[in-house]
């Protein structure tokens, strides 16, 4: 009965620090957003299309997750990164003018990628910024050493792509 216990355990261990190593790139994301220091407010809207885009994925995989609400998790994305930062960061539903203060994007969601490999996966989100005439690109990634859902996936990797955005503004 022992021996079970302790290969048990040992298993447990293995786990929680797989889960823990997993995490590294959204807990980098956590820390640098930390550093910012911007006088700027930023408002973030959701373009609606971004709704059509499906998953992509690359290598083997298995298990299956709830395809995930899109806007619900691009809001949580850009709250829990105005929590992270202290800055001024708020998700708006409709169109917004910008000032010299602020800065106003609509953000749209063009592809989602879900690599899956030997060691781990990795998911990377196309977002485009549309700043009312000029529009930024960028990739949000989030790494994973064992296991995630597309939800959560999906959250971390556009948090990442709301904070280069606004790091590409601010200092750090």
């Amino acid at each position: 009965m022992s021996l079970i216990f302790y290969k048990s355990i040992g298993r447990l261990t293995i786990f929680i620090s797989f889960l823990l190593l997993g995490c590294a790139s959204h807990k980098k994301v956590n820390r640098l957003a930390a550093q910012i220091e911007c006088e700027k407010t930023f408002y973030f809207s959701y373009d609606d299309r971004s709704d059509f885009v499906g998953f992509d994925y690359y290598g083997d995989h298995s298990g299956k997750s709830d395809f995930p609400d899109f806007k619900r998790t691009f809001r949580r994305s850009i709250e829990e990164l105005d929590v992270d930062t202290e800055m001024d960061l708020s998700y708006v539903d409709s169109k917004m003018f910008p000032s010299s203060e602020s800065i106003y994007a609509e953000v749209r969601i063009e592809e989602i990628r879900w690599k899956f490999g030997f060691s781990g996966m990795k998911m990377e989100v196309d977002l485009s910024y549309d700043l009312g005439g000029e529009k930024i690109f960028l990739t949000g990634k989030n790494k994973v050493k064992v296991a995630g859902t597309k939800e959560g996936n999906l959250f971390k990797a556009l948090k990442h792509g709301h904070f280069m955005f606004i790091s590409s503004f601010c200092d750090q």
